[in-house]
């Protein structure tokens, strides 16, 4: 029989995490037993693999499988004693928990001015202008100007942060593969109609092999020179890496967690302490707990709740299946037909106060014995299937390393084996503990890793302000040593880069510190100092951090 467990709006959360309003929909029906802590009526129920629904219903039920208890008569005879049984009892519901994954964000919270009426009224009459093909402009108009953006700039952010940033996003699907040819080769060879059917597995068999080896060789060059990347030739260096920074020690150096933070923490939670709220809200639910609302632990219940038709593809229910007495669930369709499903075990779970919150969820995960040996690559943003305790979640985390000795965190590329990594996502807040196995979507899976996990971990925290830091490293060579002075090249391209760089330290890696003194000539040449000799084999390196975020709407319940 199916068990219910109790365990710890109109947006594009609720549908990612819940049901949308205009989504067909079905009633289901589950009978079985509370394990864990009590039912609530008033709690949204969780589905794996569709998400969190509303219960229209729950019913304390008389138990079928429970163990009578038998008695002597005076004739010596033997009855059932029944009196223990609970009366049948539908649980009251005051109020409901509510879908409002995302807060309420203030987009103009973080102006520091604002404009004047004066300023508006010019501003709108300058559009007006310009839409009659008006071609002079006042000099008052002109400043009113500023505060509208113009269509050409509507895609640039800060410090020309919005070219940096395509581009980077670019370079990033080069490095860990995800842009690369296979998918192309799979379309060319489905296309063909000269190939048969065989020919064209072996083809996809060997565009996958060819994928695997390319992001293994990826995997393998981060691991052998870790975050060191060229400088653009095509663009000044200081316009590419506009949003980074020099630290003198990422461990000890200050970096404020509510600094330039994205528009898309405008709509989580920031919890400050959170086992210290999860122990709040247990205690609270355990004090406060009503045997009217609430079913207890071991009851027998009937929980019904309206989810989606896609329900059917999940468990196996259609409606060409036969019922019999070992039916799980069923569930009535809006046209009156019934579908019903045999034998598909089937866990409720609770939703805890605070768990319908979006916010940064952390897991702490390594890749498996069985990846380990197919030699699976894992990389950033890579689509991943979480069995988080019993909920399921897609979604295309952001690696980083698990450093318990610092407030600040390295991102980190790929998994790399025999090593633990930390996976960061946006998603609803889970009460630990909660063990974590990670899937590959079937479509991404090789044939002997379907349905295997590869990677486990557990949760390690609900923490908005845990800060993950892009490393990225700048490297030149010295042309000519003298004592502890070199000139390096082919660091920059241009004297500009080098006085913008100037502030950032310096380090080789025989181990010695130093710090530009002045640039040299026109290519970028430039004279540093350092705190030992220097020789002409060693490298000079420039380490340069960002913060780095989860990809905002890339996580969900539904699978389906």
């Amino acid at each position: 029989a199916a068990e219910a467990h109790a365990e710890g709006a109109a947006s594009d959360a609720s549908v990612a995490f819940g049901v949308s309003a205009a989504e067909p929909k079905a009633k289901l029906r589950v009978r079985g037993y509370v394990r864990g802590a009590a039912l609530s009526a008033e709690r949204l129920i969780h589905v794996p693999g569709l998400g969190d629904f509303a219960p229209q219903r729950v019913t304390v039920l008389r138990d079928p499988h429970e163990i009578s208890r038998k008695i002597a008569n005076s004739r010596d005879e033997m009855c059932i004693d029944t009196s223990a049984q609970p009366e049948e009892r539908v649980l009251r519901r005051n109020k409901l928990m509510d879908f409002e994954y995302e807060a309420e964000a203030d987009e103009l919270a973080n102006e520091q001015t604002w404009p004047s009426n004066d300023e508006l009224a010019a501003a709108e009459r300058r559009r007006a202008g310009r839409s009659q093909g008006a071609k002079t402009v006042s000099a008052g108009e002109e400043y009113a100007a500023g505060w509208e953006p113009s269509d050409d700039d509507a895609d640039d952010g800060e410090d020309g942060e919005g070219d940096g940033e395509d581009m980077e996003e670019q370079e990033e699907a080069e490095e860990i593969g995800m842009a690369g040819s296979a998918a192309d080769d799979d379309d060319d060879h489905q296309g063909s109609d000269a190939m048969d059917a065989e020919a064209l597995g072996e083809a996809e068999e060997e565009a996958a092999r060819m994928e695997l080896l390319r992001m293994r060789t990826h995997r393998d060059e981060d691991a052998r020179f870790p975050d060191e990347v060229d400088t653009p030739l095509d663009q000044p260096a200081r316009t590419r890496f506009a949003r980074y920074r020099g630290l003198k020690s990422m461990r000890t150096s200050p970096w404020h967690p509510q600094e330039n933070l994205p528009l898309e923490y405008a709509k989580i939670y920031q919890f400050e302490n959170w086992p210290a709220i999860q122990r709040e809200v247990l205690h609270t639910q355990a004090i406060e707990a009503d045997e009217e609302t609430e079913a207890a632990q071991g009851s027998f219940v009937e929980v019904e709740l309206w989810v989606p038709l896609a329900f059917s593809e999940l468990f196996g229910i259609g409606g060409d299946i036969d019922a019999d007495a070992d039916a799980a669930a069923t569930a009535e369709a809006d046209t009156g037909g019934t579908l019903q499903g045999r034998n598909a075990l089937l866990v409720l779970s609770s939703v805890n106060t605070h768990e319908n919150r979006l916010s940064v969820v952390h897991f702490t995960i390594s890749l498996t014995a069985e990846a380990e040996r197919e030699e699976i690559t894992l990389a950033s943003k890579q689509p991943l299937i979480l069995h988080c305790g019993f909920k399921r979640l897609l979604v295309r985390p952001i690696f980083s390393e698990d450093n318990r000795r610092s407030t600040k965190h390295k991102l980190e590329r790929f998994v790399q084996p025999n090593r633990q990594s930390v996976a960061s996502v946006y998603a609803p807040a889970i009460f630990a503990p909660a063990p974590v196995l990670a899937f590959l979507p079937e479509s991404a899976a090789p044939l002997a890793l379907r349905n295997v996990p590869v990677a486990s971990g557990s949760l390690l925290g609900v923490d908005a302000n845990r800060i993950i830091l892009k490393k990225i490293v700048l490297t030149g060579h010295p042309f000519r040593c003298h004592k502890k002075k070199a000139v390096v090249r082919w660091m920059f391209f241009n004297p500009e880069d080098v006085r913008w760089f100037k502030p950032v330290e310096l380090s080789t890696k025989f181990g010695r510190k130093g710090h530009i003194r002045m640039p040299l000539g026109t290519h970028g040449y430039m004279k540093c100092y350092f705190d030992g000799t220097m020789v002409q084999h060693d490298t000079v390196c420039m380490n340069l951090y960002k913060r780095a975020f989860p990809k905002w709407g890339t996580s969900t319940y539904r699978l389906v």
